[in-house]
């Protein structure tokens, strides 16, 4: 499972990176699309018991 959580974790923080500039650049179809993504690699991670460190981005 080592590699599955790590790849994971950086699915995770490539997406919060990704969402953190659709809010920058105001675009709300990709904050959206970004944090549907980010709301199913949480949902995975929770699922499998990966420990993730997360901060929450308002949209």
């Amino acid at each position: 499972m080592g590699e599955f959580a790590a790849r994971l974790r950086q699915r995770i923080e490539d997406t919060e990176a990704a969402l953190r500039s659709a809010v920058s650049a105001r675009d709300v179809y990709a904050v959206q699309v970004e944090q549907g993504e980010l709301d199913s690699l949480l949902r995975i991670a929770a699922d499998h018991g990966v420990d993730t460190t997360i901060h929450a981005i308002a949209a």
